[in-house]
């Protein structure tokens, strides 16, 4: 292992050499079209991923060139791209001035609506591996911003993912941030930055995060199949550092114990602005509105970029967070006919009480490194190096409810975790290339992708502690200690285990201009899953161990029928999940293939009025096959892979922004999911992980930019979402209703302090979330911060 890191990190350091020239800075000034400067203006040095924004006096500056021809460029959202070139000699610096086309009233229109109100992000490097604009992508994706969060005062990522058409959270602060369900499937958020991110259990805090990337459909082409699942992925798009120093602390203070306390400070290290430094921080406590249950964290990010020359980039950056709780809470209800109950308001139970206290703790701890090399290797050509290691610990106790039959009596089934811990590493190569073929425009990026995974764990077998009444459960009901459930886990065999999974794949994209409006993408990627097995060290025995190839295509079209506005788009998006071989009651081994998701989907994707309005409108459906299932009715012992499944559905969503400083984010979303082929009790039904029919989300809000009250908002949204079958068979049913939730915000922004007060559940609704489980929600609370900025 050792060997393989030194040998990755070797790689990975290729382009640490300077070219032993003279450098030079290209520094200038941007004007409008009356003269006047022009400030918070971005320059993009083409071909590369440098960029500077001018200052107040529209005066910008781009340090250590080395000698060359280069390319200014401007792009403001509505008009034409403005390119200057300017050629840099040895030890000389270059000056230019830069005049745009529009006058100073229309710049702070421009620049208001792109940078600071922008809800939403019109382009991605990460859904597709490329700079690409959404307008220009085939496959649909949703970008919620770090100015919404910030807006909606969110303090967890289960609340950043309500601004999300379709998804759902499902069961939260079990792995990767939570359980959420989108497009009929079940998915975590395991990406950062395009790459693994995290693996264990945990949360994931939303103070590093800039941008958080929906990406919808099977995505096994570009992404693999560890990390996503049938209905998409999400990617977090982490804050980077930059030139200038900047920096903000904030505290929240809120309902049920919560009290925050975040840090984001932005500096360069040296004079030359070649060594930035940006590091955020989060302090995070919270309690419950049970009678019991809390979450504690402590969570720092670091990143450090170093800008060896002007075509190579260094990015180190790390995240490690130290987490208590016992924040873990499910229910499972019985469902069936006989009982009568359809719904947790036919339950006899007091969802105030948890069944818990709070010594029944569990414990996690991450620490993750992160090396990206960047290098521009040339005019059309460029190369994205990226190495991750992942560490991750856990121990403690946790358990869950379930009904009896009836429905009267409440099993408190407890696990014990000695410790599981995994590490993993993955190390991912990209060469990116845009070029032509006669007039043919065509941006590559070919790529290849290591991954490997160890996880050790201990841990006793779960038991039932008890059985107490839902409705009156008496002394019984404080019984459950950390001390006495300890005692009960004395001398009870512990399972230990070691398990490995290594992943080597390679893919290709190429999204060709068969003219400037039409699009064609094409994809392949190649896969080989190899799970080395899981040993039992107390046995001695090894299981589980095969090794399985997927191919995954993808393909998708867009016309755009008016250039950079409006865009028709058609997919076939492909995704796969790896399957162990079966044991058969014959005694023969049954190896399988690979279970396919494929997708065929079509839209309308807008980026009108100057940007001012966005959003897209598709019609989807996924067909799944190559299942496993029991063999019924004929031999029900035996597994067969023919099951089949389909999820079909319209999505929908807009960020508009009609007026200055009024914003406008909404979705909708429909899905229709059965299980067609897998069990008699079960086919032709909605699979329970499918998540509600129908959901609906919607955010708006307005700041006044005049006036006394200048820097004045607020704001108003929130959550539809239609009645949710978490059991259901020919035999039972039991649905979590169908609710409304409603919140609302004030704030005062200043350059100097922020100042926010929101309202979460104004109505004080009862509702619940699961898989097959009953989860109550927050009923209304409260949450106020204050922000000083420097």
């Amino acid at each position: 292992m050792h060997k393989h890191l030194l040998l990755i990190l070797c790689i990975l350091l290729q382009g640490s050499w300077l070219y032993a020239q003279e450098k030079a800075n290209i520094t200038g000034q941007v004007t409008t079209s009356d003269g006047q400067p022009a400030p918070a203006v971005t320059i993009t040095l083409k071909n590369s991923h440098r960029s500077a924004t001018t200052n107040e006096s529209g005066n910008f500056i781009f340090r250590n060139m080395e000698a060359g021809h280069y390319q200014l460029e401007i792009s403001l959202t509505g008009y034409q791209a403005v390119v200057q070139e300017v050629t840099v000699e040895k030890g000389r610096s270059a000056n230019v001035t830069i005049a745009l086309s529009i006058p100073v009233k229309a710049l702070q229109a421009v620049t208001i609506t792109a940078n600071k109100q922008r809800l939403t992000r019109i382009s991605s490097e990460y859904v597709a591996k490329m700079p690409l604009k959404n307008i220009e992508n085939p496959q649909v994706y949703t970008s919620v911003t770090k100015e919404l969060l910030q807006e909606q005062v969110v303090v967890s990522y289960a609340d950043a993912i309500k601004n999300i058409p379709g998804v759902v959270m499902q069961l939260e602060n079990n792995s990767a941030g939570g359980t959420v369900t989108s497009r009929g499937f079940s998915t975590q958020s395991f990406l950062r930055n395009g790459v693994p991110g995290i693996i264990g259990s945990g949360t994931i805090d939303p103070s590093n995060i800039e941008t958080l990337e929906a990406i919808k459909g099977p995505s096994g082409t570009l992404y693999g199949s560890s990390f996503v699942s049938f209905g998409g992925l999400f990617n977090r798009v982490t804050k980077k550092p930059f030139d200038h120093f900047k920096g903000e602390v904030a505290y929240t203070a809120g309902s049920y114990g919560l009290s925050r306390f975040t840090t984001d400070v932005n500096t360069p290290l040296n004079k030359e602005k070649t060594l930035l430094l940006r590091v955020n921080a989060a302090k995070h406590n919270e309690g419950s509105f049970q009678d019991a249950g809390f979450k504690s964290y402590v969570f720092l990010a670091p990143t450090l970029t170093y800008k060896m020359d002007d075509k190579t980039t260094l990015t180190v950056d790390a995240e490690y967070r130290n987490e208590k709780g016992n924040s873990f809470y499910r229910m499972f209800a019985d469902g069936s006919y006989a009982t009568g109950v359809r719904s947790p308001k036919d339950l006899r139970l007091d969802f105030r009480k948890r069944f818990s206290g709070d010594d029944i703790t569990n414990a996690n701890t991450a620490a993750n490194l992160y090396l990206t090399l960047d290098r521009q290797l040339s005019g059309q050509w460029s190369s994205h190096t990226n190495f991750t290691y992942l560490s991750s610990t856990a121990n403690g106790l946790s358990g869950y409810l379930s009904m009896k039959p009836g429905n009267d009596s409440l099993i408190r089934t407890m696990n014990y975790t000695e410790y599981n811990n995994a590490n993993a590493i993955d190390f991912q190569q990209n060469f990116n290339g845009d070029f032509n073929i006669g007039h043919m425009r065509n941006r590559l990026v070919a790529g290849i992708d290591i991954y490997s995974v160890t996880t050790k764990s201990s841990g006793a077998p779960g038991i039932t502690f008890d059985v107490v009444s839902a409705s009156n459960p008496g002394a019984a009901y404080t019984q459950l200690t950390r001390l006495a459930l300890l005692d009960r886990f004395k001398g009870l065999p512990f399972n230990k285990s070691i398990a490995q999974q290594n992943i080597y794949s390679a893919y290709v994209q190429d999204v060709l201009n068969i003219t400037d409006r039409f699009l064609v993408m094409a994809s392949v990627r190649i896969d080989r899953f190899d799970n080395r097995g899981t040993k039992n060290i107390t046995r001695d025995t090894t299981t589980g161990k095969y090794a399985q190839t997927a191919v995954s295509p993808k393909f998708g079209l867009v016309y755009q029928i008016v250039k950079d506005q409006l865009s028709l788009f058609a997919n076939y998006m492909n995704g796969f999940q790896n399957i162990a071989p079966v044991l058969q009651p014959d005694g023969t081994f049954t190896s399988f293939k690979p279970s396919q998701a494929n997708q065929w989907e079509g839209g309308i994707k807008a980026n009108l009025l100057d940007g001012k309005l966005n959003g897209s409108i598709s019609y989807y459906r996924i067909n799944v096959n190559n299942i496993t299932r029991a063999d019924l009715p004929e031999r029900p012992a035996y597994t067969v892979q023919n099951g089949t499944q389909y999820s079909k559905g319209i999505e929908a969503e807009i960020t508009a922004v009609p007026l200055r400083g009024f914003n406008i984010v909404a979705g909708y979303a429909y899905n229709d999911s059965k299980i067609e082929k897998s069990n008699p009790t079960l086919d032709g039904l909605r699979p329970i992980n499918a998540g509600p029919a129908h959901t609906l989300n919607a955010w708006l809000s307005y700041r006044l930019f005049h006036g006394a009250l200048k820097g004045l908002g607020f704001g108003f949204g929130g959550n539809y979402a239609s009645d949710n079958k978490v059991i259901l068979s020919t035999t039972s049913e039991y649905a979590l209703p169908a609710y409304t939730i409603v919140n609302a915000g004030i704030s005062y922004d200043k350059p100097r302090f922020a100042v926010a007060f929101k309202v979460n559940n104004i109505s004080n609704q009862d509702y619940w979330i699961g898989w097959s489980t009953t989860i109550p929600q927050m009923p209304r609370n409260f949450s106020g911060s204050i922000a000083l900025k420097f």
